[in-house]
């Protein structure tokens, strides 16, 4: 499945990414993800600290994104305290915007880790949040933008995790 998927707002491609990657090789594979998806804040996020928050807001999404899926975990809760937390630690809070709108601001406006809740946030706040998801298939769980018309789309990829899953269910009737 491709990390980018047609039909995602650009303005939260990045999130998207973040979403999608696991990060498997640690601090490394944060800095590498950092480097190609946030050069503008590089330098503020390839730290050994910038990393642990990112995975502990990484987690805390994508418990929520599990919710959005259907898949009911107790995990959901702990991850909006959590990103509520990491929210108030990074100084996010609201301000009157020039426009009399208001907006979501930080003191720390180039590091990276401050974009991406600011991001998710705006997901939340509009309504599109609801259509990032992880995979319900166990074996899979990638998270993915659901771009179709209604909002119902279940697995990451129909080619891939949606056939096994009708294969399967078509095996145990027969």
């Amino acid at each position: 499945m491709p990390e980018h998927r047609t039909g995602t707002p650009a303005r939260l491609s990045q999130l998207e990414s973040f979403l999608w990657h696991d990060f498997d090789a640690g601090f490394d594979d944060w800095n590498v993800w950092v480097r190609r998806k946030m050069p503008h804040s590089a330098e503020a996020t390839t730290t050994k600290s910038a990393f642990r928050y990112g995975m502990q807001i990484h987690a805390a999404l994508r418990s929520l994104q599990a919710a959005n899926s259907g898949m009911a975990t107790s995990n959901e809760v702990a991850g909006r305290e959590t990103f509520n937390r990491l929210a108030a630690h990074y100084g996010i809070r609201p301000r009157l915007g020039e426009d009399g709108l208001i907006v979501l601001a930080s003191d720390r406006p180039t590091d990276g880790v401050v974009s991406l809740i600011l991001a998710a946030f705006e997901a939340m706040q509009t309504g599109v949040w609801k259509r990032f998801k992880l995979c319900r298939e166990p074996t899979c769980r990638a998270s993915y933008y659901d771009a179709s018309k209604a909002a119902a789309k279940t697995w990451c990829s129909m080619d891939t995790c949606g056939s096994r899953n009708k294969m399967r269910r078509y095996r145990a009737k027969t």
